[in-house]
């Protein structure tokens, strides 16, 4: 058998560079004579050699490039904008980097060892005695916030996030970043306290206010309305308005909400609740992200019953006759209207009485005024008690009457007059008076195939009334 050569290795990189370097150098290289085997021993020793002086390269270079890194290092964790510390299982500052002493004003050199709770204000120091022992006992990240103290006796918030790790000795230490937040936590301090002026005025106020999605779900809901809707606490979280309120009142109060979700804008709605009657004025606001996305309605409800209430005293009293009680000028052209128009489209004519008292200037300037306006008081009082609750009585001018309708087609007209004539007969006998109450009366009438206006109808009934009184002062 062959004997097999030992299988030959491939030159190393380092070599075959010392080989190339040794080749550049070989003419510069002192000739050497002797046998070919002590040449190539001296071959070998002088590769070896460059060999040996480009480690040595490699090694400064890296060492350099090591002192570098941790020049770097160094520079990065002390000037770091964040404080860093390292504590053992006991909580002394094993390490700590220049904004950690510059945040604590004290030199770096006087905290190495110190008890780390000495910079704890005292109602924190259990904080970071739990927080220290949860990151011993657990490999996992830790966080805490604690207030600590500088040497100049100030105060701040700190947020210490900690994570444990084991030295080559051996030992257990913990390393924690540490970062003001003071001006977060003044921040969120604000902002807590804005919110709470803001629920206090929310809640203080005497209008329901409430917010919802586009769901119509409760978000939030104030003391007051919470009262109305016999709620309290958080009882509304999970509950939709329709949840308290009819199907119909849901229907218009969805329509509402999606059309503020839609165009973006508020809208005032007045609403009378059929629960009790109240009256209230709506007001749907959107609610908006900084982008203009849309993410609630806020709805603020006030309770305008006694508006509504005043509003139609108000409107009472600006068509009503004071003296009397009657419905005054503007009374009657407000309703005398809305019954020409009902007129004309039943397609049936309707009369109109326009009646003056007699002789009410002799009576003021012979009995004094106070005595003209007991006639005028009971004239009025005549007519209401002649004609229907559901007719327009109305007083528009000093002595002037009018009632409207006292008849419609095919009604005996004449009779009804006659009627109000024997009515002021019998005041008349019953009163013992120096004078005698008459009225002059005309009759007009509303012809819907022929059409007028109140106006043209009362000039009608004045003409007629006219010619009665006339006719009478010539009889």
């Amino acid at each position: 058998m062959k004997s097999e050569k030992p299988e030959q290795k491939k030159p190393s990189e380092l070599r075959k560079r010392a080989e190339e370097k040794l080749r550049s150098e070989i003419t510069t290289r002192p000739k050497v004579t002797a046998d070919k085997e002590t040449q190539q021993l001296i071959l070998e020793l002088q590769v070896h050699q460059i060999e040996l002086e480009m480690q040595n390269d490699e090694l400064r270079k890296a060492q350099t490039e090591l002192e570098e890194s941790r020049t770097r290092y160094s520079d990065l964790y002390d000037f770091a904008p964040v404080s860093y510390f390292t504590f053992d299982t006991h909580g002394l500052i094993l390490e700590a980097n220049l904004t950690a002493a510059k945040e604590l004003g004290i030199e770096r050199s006087l905290l190495i060892n110190k008890p780390f709770r000495t910079y704890i204000v005292t109602k924190d120091r259990d904080i970071f005695h739990s927080h220290l022992q949860k990151v011993f006992n657990t490999e996992n990240r830790q966080t805490c916030e604690i207030k600590l103290k500088r040497k100049d006796g100030s105060e701040f918030y700190a947020q210490l996030e900690s994570i444990g790790a084991e030295e080559s000795s051996g030992n257990n230490i913990c390393r924690t970043s540490a970062i003001n937040i003071t001006e977060r936590k003044r921040a969120d301090e604000a902002m807590r306290e804005s919110q709470e002026r803001y629920h206090s005025l929310v809640d203080s106020a005497e209008d329901s206010i409430y917010l919802v999605d586009r769901d119509c779900k409760y978000l939030f809901i104030n003391k007051k309305h919470l009262s109305r809707l016999g709620l309290s606490g958080d009882e509304y979280l999970g509950c939709s308005y329709g949840d308290h309120h009819s199907q119909d009142d849901t229907k218009w109060f969805f329509e509402k909400v999606i059309r503020v979700f839609s165009t973006g804008e508020s809208i005032i709605h007045e609403h009378k609740s059929p629960g009790d009657g109240r009256y209230f004025l709506l007001t749907f606001s959107p609610v908006k992200k900084p982008d203009g996305t849309i993410t609630s309605v806020t709805v603020i409800s006030k309770d305008i019953t006694k508006l509504k209430i005043m509003e139609g005293k108000l409107k009472a009293l600006a068509l009503t006759d004071k003296l009397t009680g009657l419905y005054n000028r503007r009374g009657v052209f407000s309703l005398v209207e809305q019954l020409l128009k009902l007129s004309k489209r039943q397609k049936t004519g309707i009369f109109m009485l326009y009646t003056d008292i007699d002789n009410l200037k002799e009576i003021n300037d012979t009995w004094g005024h106070k005595e003209g306006d007991l006639v005028i008081i009971d004239i009025a009082n005549i007519l209401k008690m002649n004609y229907r609750d559901s007719d327009v009585v109305a007083r528009i001018g000093g002595d002037e009457f009018v009632v409207i309708p006292v008849g419609t087609d095919g009604d005996n007209i004449e009779e009804i007059t006659s009627r109000l004539q024997k009515s002021i007969q019998i005041h008349n006998a019953k009163v013992n008076r120096s004078y005698k109450l008459s009225l002059s009366v005309g009759i007009a009438y509303y012809d819907p195939k022929n059409p007028c206006s109140v106006d043209e109808l009362l000039a009608q009934g004045d003409k007629l009334m006219y010619e009665q009184k006339r006719y009478k002062q010539k009889s």
